[in-house]
């Protein structure tokens, strides 16, 4: 009821005003809209700003942890490698570059145990390309075994009823 009579009553005092009245009033709620429409789509506009700088944000930050991910690789990459060099100068493993008599030495340390020509050969050939391309691997080794019982880098032992003989270090 209270809305009908405001409506009434609106309508009642616009009919009584003059025409400049009525003029001047729709220039003034023209104006309040045209401000209210500014400041809306300013506020549309400064959203959409920080829309685009929020995903440009985002988009910097996948850049810089892919770039981050990406050195992790290559420093796990470098240490590895730095891992491996050390080890090779170490003699903590095999070396593709190494003589025939130190690569016999490492098989044996590396076992902790005394073996045989086949045992070693079966090692070499996991680990040597070079020693897989040889015609015959018994006499390939043969050579190299003699050189280092001759050198006494290794010392070779005769068990009874067994042909060949087991290979150790010295002590």
């Amino acid at each position: 009821m209270k809305e009908s009579a405001i409506k009434y009553l609106e309508i009642v005092v616009l009919q009584q005003q003059s025409k400049e009245e009525l003029i001047k009033r729709i220039l003034e709620l023209q104006e309040r809209d045209k401000e209210l429409v500014d400041k809306y789509s300013k506020l549309y506009h400064s959203k959409r700003e920080s829309e685009k700088e929020y995903e440009e944000r985002i988009q910097e930050y996948k850049n810089r942890m892919e770039e981050v991910f990406k050195l992790h690789a290559q420093g796990q990459v470098i240490t590895e490698e730095y891992k491996r060099l050390v080890d090779l100068k170490l003699g903590n493993t095999y070396n593709i570059n190494s003589t025939w008599i130190d690569k016999i030495v490492f098989v044996l340390k590396a076992a902790g145990r005394p073996l045989r020509s086949s045992e070693i050969i079966e090692v070499l050939k996991k680990n040597d390309v070079t020693f897989r391309t040889l015609m015959d691997p018994q006499k390939g080794l043969s050579a190299h075994l003699t050189k280092a019982l001759k050198y006494g880098r290794i010392i070779g032992t005769k068990q009874k009823g067994q042909n060949g003989y087991v290979f150790s270090l010295p002590e």
